[in-house]
């Protein structure tokens, strides 16, 4: 019989024909399993931009208004007028609370109403695609000083957007915005729904065509808390139908009726059904 190369592990070298055909094999499954991480990669999410500045206080100084959530309204240049331009920083409170209870105590202690009013507060700030909220505790003694009445004529005004339908996920901010990463989804459901029910504003996440989030803060048609609500819509695509009104750099949803449905994951990216993603360019 012919003698045929035969290869054992253990041996030092194997045999030309054995080795030719591994080469072979390496040199087609190589550029495969690059060509496959690649695709694989596409597919990802991004990294999140979001940050939590954990264990440092900053101070702002803005003017506190109360409604329709708790924010500083914080200047940031001048519009093309020459008109001082603002950024409104919603606070939400320590651990999973909003900040109207500890704002309402310090009121008391201070023996005075915040609204409208110029305060300096210090908090840790979260901050991610162009939004930033503050932290505050009322054990950290978060006023720093209270200043005047601000004049609220000389204030930007609000502009009405109209009735939208707009289909987004209902997140919690504070977690979406830097202290929980992921923020977002079911595998964060649980802990979105405790911080919303414990007073943290919600916020309706949307994708407009170009893939860039936008973020609008939603209220009840009148102003009032949502986050009852919204709880059994957390973290689900959903469709809101609401009074859009534009404030500073946010849009705030005045949903209509509690109007908020269930609909597929699919439909949040057809851009032709979101009437919001132009609102949403256009404040960016």
């Amino acid at each position: 019989m012919k003698n045929s190369e035969f290869y054992i592990g253990w041996m030092p070298k194997a045999p030309a024909s054995f080795a030719k055909q591994v080469k072979s094999v390496l040199f087609i499954l190589f550029p495969l399993a690059i060509i496959v991480g690649l695709v694989l990669a596409s597919f990802q999410k991004k990294f999140s931009t979001a940050n939590f500045e954990f264990g440092k206080s900053t101070e702002i100084k803005g003017i506190y208004i109360n409604s329709p959530v708790p924010m500083l309204k914080v200047v940031n240049g001048k519009d093309i007028w020459g008109n001082a331009s603002f950024i409104s920083i919603p606070l939400v409170g320590y651990g999973k609370h909003g900040a109207e209870t500890a704002i309402m105590q310090l009121e008391k202690e201070k023996n005075t109403s915040f609204n409208n009013k110029e305060l300096t507060m210090k908090g840790t700030l979260l901050y991610s695609d162009g939004k930033t909220l503050l932290q505050v505790s009322k054990e950290e003694n978060p006023v720093i000083s209270i200043g005047k009445d601000a004049d609220v004529l000389s204030l930007p005004k609000q502009t009405d957007l109209g009735i939208q339908k707009i289909k987004g996920e209902i997140i919690d901010p504070k977690c979406y915005f830097g202290v929980m990463k992921p923020g977002e989804g079911k595998v964060h459901r649980d802990c979105a729904i405790r911080c919303i029910l414990g007073g943290i504003p919600p916020v309706l996440k949307v994708m407009n065509e170009k893939g860039e989030m936008n973020y609008y803060l939603v209220v009840g048609a009148n102003g009032e808390r949502m986050n009852e609500a919204v709880r059994d819509f957390v973290a689900e695509p959903v469709e809101i139908e609401a009074r859009a009104v534009q404030q500073d750099d946010w849009v705030i949803l005045y949903v209509k009726d509690k109007n908020i449905k269930r609909v597929s994951s699919i439909s949040l990216y057809r851009s032709e059904d979101q009437i919001a993603s132009c609102v949403g360019g256009c404040i960016k």
